[in-house]
């Protein structure tokens, strides 16, 4: 039986029967819009980068790379004691094409190349620290990379969305990911103290 949605509809008008189809809008789509250069490209506040750098600082040695350093908000808050490295491509210093070795890689990645980031993060590194939203971390092909590349998820590092950027709904976290973990995967926090307005781990 064929027919057309305009005698459809007429139909069930002239029946006085619901309309049983929803109409799509064009405003509301299943697939979210890509980001543009512009949106990706939010910095992490220094207070904020300091806290995470502090949080792992007694894990972190040798040759630490920021891969997206930006204005240099984990760069410069990265611990004394270890050596130091970076690329960013807008100074022409491209990470996924970098050829270098480091024993930690910790940045907040371009969320919309994390996939790309992450594979050649643990070709780099045999630790990471990522800056993401959480569901964005645990995808199903995420989670299947980062186990056959013979890496785990060592710790959850959560916190709150800084106000100055966008307001998703998504928790944040500090994901650390470490060559040959096969254990659990610790969740922590780091919380806004009231009376100092620092960010202190919990």
């Amino acid at each position: 039986m064929r027919g057309e949605l305009a005698s459809l509809l007429s139909y069930t008008r002239l029946l006085g029967m619901p309309v049983p189809i929803v109409p799509i809008s064009s405003r509301r789509r299943l697939i979210p819009a890509s980001n543009t250069p512009a949106r990706d490209r939010v910095m992490t506040p220094p207070a904020l980068a300091r806290a995470i750098c502090d949080h792992f600082a007694p894990h972190m040695h040798g040759l630490v790379l920021d891969p997206a350093k930006g204005e240099g908000a984990f760069y410069d808050h990265l611990p004394v004691h270890v050596a130091r490295d970076w690329c960013e491509i807008r100074d022409g210093r491209d990470f996924l094409t970098w050829q270098g070795r480091a024993d930690w890689i910790v940045t907040n990645p371009p969320w919309s190349r994390l996939a790309e980031f992450i594979v050649q993060a643990m070709r780099t590194a045999d630790n990471i620290v990522f800056v993401a939203p959480l569901p964005n971390l645990t995808t199903k092909a995420r989670l299947r990379s980062i186990k056959e590349a013979g890496f785990g998820i060592v710790e959850l590092l959560q916190f709150e969305t800084p106000r100055e950027w966008p307001q998703s709904g998504f928790q944040l976290v500090a994901a650390r990911i470490r060559r040959g973990h096969a254990g659990a995967c610790q969740f922590t926090s780091l919380e806004i103290s009231a009376p100092t307005s620092r960010l202190r781990a919990a």
